[in-house]
């Protein structure tokens, strides 16, 4: 038998000391991480907003993935009902409801959060996926929940006072679905602060093609945060691993952003894809609340000037 202390010993010894790591971090990124669900909390600083709209709430799910191995149903269900313990006053939905482009029945989620504000959603790569039909069922079925499902368009959304939002949604980037032109159709190419438009896409390269300034906020999931995640940075760096999650090549790998003016919060989602395991990219719920304040103190070119950081929020 080797010494602990000969070269033979001590690589032994490594070696089981690295197989318990290993063990260790597949056990909390398989069952502990996918539960520990976070909420984001920011408030929105859009100059010139009508006071009858400050302090307003949006909440802001994406990705379930429901029909994947690894998805924690209780996790989806826990998200929606915080979102709606939250009293929003819009909801934004952006995508990947489902994973194979099938229906789930563990799909029906929204019910009773529709019913509390309206709910917009787009769909994403995977609700896509199978066909346009398939499609098409997964958009019925999310309507006959209450959730309206836009689909390169926008919705004039009439809140407090009968003051208007805009919603402004497209396709699922990712697969080149997207046309924001035909979407925005009918809207001033200004930015107005008195009727603030909000940008929802599945992939946050949406972002990109966004007239500069145009939007409060523009809303997009997709990159999982990583879900597999090694680097600290909001932006993707050699650290990140690859397409873990079908989209990590994205320039805007999770968190906040600002591009040509428009804020972008690219949120980590609830489910899990390609590999059923998340680390250092907890599954999440968003909260905004406009005002019209910003932090002046911020450089022109930082986001956190538009989007404030109120609290990370709790894990349950």
């Amino acid at each position: 038998m080797a010494s602990p202390r000969s070269p033979r010993g001590a690589l032994a010894a490594g070696f089981a000391g690295a197989s318990v790591v290993a063990a260790v971090t597949l056990a909390y990124a398989s069952l502990i991480e996918p539960r520990l669900l976070r909420e984001r909390r920011f408030r929105v600083g859009v100059p010139g907003l009508p006071p009858a709209l400050e302090g307003l709430r949006i909440t802001h799910l994406t990705d379930f993935h429901v029909g994947m191995s690894g998805t924690h149903g209780p996790t989806l269900r826990r998200a929606v009902a915080q979102a709606r313990a939250w009293e929003p006053e819009l909801v934004a939905l952006t995508g990947d409801f489902v994973h194979g482009g099938r229906w789930e029945p563990e799909a029906d989620l929204f019910r009773g959060l529709a019913r509390a504000a309206p709910t917009f959603a787009v769909l994403g790569n995977h609700d896509l996926i199978a066909s346009p039909a398939a499609a098409d069922r997964i958009a019925a079925k999310l309507e006959a929940q209450g959730v309206r499902v836009l689909r390169n368009e926008h919705r004039v959304v009439s809140v407090r006072c009968e003051r208007d939002l805009v919603v402004v949604a497209v396709d699922d980037p990712s697969l080149d679905r997207d046309d924001l032109p035909a979407a925005m159709v009918g809207l001033p190419a200004l930015h107005d602060p008195r009727r603030p438009a909000i940008l929802l896409g599945h992939a946050p390269e949406i972002v990109d093609e966004a007239p500069p300034s145009r939007f409060a906020l523009t809303l997009a999931g997709h990159t999982h945060g990583g879900q597999i995640r090694i680097s600290p940075f909001s932006r993707r760096t050699p650290l990140d691993l690859p397409m873990i999650a079908g989209g990590l090549d994205s320039p805007y790998a999770r968190g906040t952003h600002l591009v040509d003016g428009n804020p972008l919060y690219v949120n980590a989602g609830l489910g899990v894809s390609g590999i059923p395991l998340r680390f250092l990219a907890p599954p999440e719920v968003a909260f905004f609340t406009l005002t019209g304040q910003i932090d002046a103190s911020r450089d022109e070119d930082d986001p956190d000037r538009f989007l404030i950081k109120e609290s990370n929020g709790r894990r349950d």
